[in-house]
């Protein structure tokens, strides 16, 4: 028999899970039976969960789980917008009896900032965090996620990807009025994220009296085969990104650095041009100075997500 963890990240298409073998030392270096599954697969949360379950060995206890979710988490009832499910939690847990906790996704995120390696840091300047003051963590995906951590270790989630989309020069002001012709209102997922990509892509397509329309595997695809239409996509992705990124640091004042997180990222950071994401989020004229203090990176690590929930587990059994 073996006592386990299980920790989850569900998003708006995957969902990955994993376990942690209590009766060892537990580490995120440890994570165990991980599992990939299409949520489109499944008819709710609770089947999806259930599959993952039944892949078990019979003799797990699970003692402590964990679920970060992609959706506002303080109420019983959670909808998940990008995935359309919509669950009670207490509902939940008394139908598969097992003590679940649920968070936001990225709660998760912010949370698992503390269990990177350097080697899983790539650092887009000369900033380097202090530790004493709040940083922020953002990522595009299905949608686009938004977080923070204070110095005393609290998360702040957030539903930042629904604010709105600012067009910082001419060019993303037309982008901004060929969006509006298909909806009244554009937040800044809508544009930072892989629907928001396809968006893109066709904005700049009407912007030149055509029409086109391509996924976003598809467009990352033609970008690495040096696709010049496809290349400024991504450059107005990038270019809208660390806008973003830069704005999230001086909202939340994330002096303590901003973490770009996510496998969309992982994916496309071969494609542009790194050096142009810091200039861009450091360009904010009479705030520049304050900017280029602040430091900015990368997040290669996988899983990230899963690692989060973990942590959060090891910080709430220290409580």
């Amino acid at each position: 028999m073996s006592t386990i963890a299980i920790v989850a990240d569900i998003g708006g298409t995957n969902a990955r899970f994993a376990t942690v073998d209590l009766t060892e030392k537990p580490s995120v270096d440890r994570l165990n039976h991980l599992r990939k599954l299409r949520c489109a697969d499944y008819t709710d949360i609770e089947q999806l969960i259930r599959a993952y379950l039944a892949t078990l060995p019979a003799d797990a206890v699970v003692a402590r789980f964990c679920i970060c979710i992609a959706g506002a988490v303080e109420q019983d009832e959670i909808y998940m917008p990008n995935r359309g499910w919509t669950f009670s939690q207490q509902a939940l847990i008394q139908a598969l009896g097992l003590p679940i906790r649920f968070i936001n996704d990225f709660t998760a995120q912010v949370h698992s900032i503390a269990t990177l390696q350097p080697a899983e840091i790539e650092w887009l300047g000369e900033a380097r965090p202090h530790g004493t003051r709040v940083f922020a963590v953002i990522g595009p995906g299905t949608g686009l996620g938004v977080g923070a951590m204070t110095p005393r270790h609290e998360a702040i989630p957030s539903e930042g990807g629904h604010t709105s989309f600012a067009p910082q020069n001419p060019h993303q002001l037309a982008l901004l009025n060929a969006l509006w012709e298909h909806q009244r209102r554009v937040e800044i997922e809508h544009v930072l994220s892989g629907p928001g990509l396809e968006r893109l892509y066709r904005a700049n397509a009407q912007l030149q009296g055509r029409a086109a329309q391509l996924a976003a595997p598809a467009i990352t695809a033609a970008a690495m085969q040096g696709d010049t239409f496809a290349l400024a996509v991504m450059q107005d992705f990038f270019d809208i990104l660390a806008a973003f990124a830069s704005d999230t640091a001086v909202l939340m004042g994330a002096v303590d650095g901003v973490y770009i997180v996510g496998d969309m990222m992982t994916k496309l950071r071969s494609i542009n041009d790194i050096a142009r994401l810091r200039e861009c989020f450091d360009d904010k004229e009479n705030y520049r100075a304050y900017c280029s203090r602040i430091p900015l990176a990368l997040v290669t690590a996988q899983d990230t997500g899963l690692r989060g929930c973990w942590r959060y587990l090891e910080l709430d059994a220290s409580n």
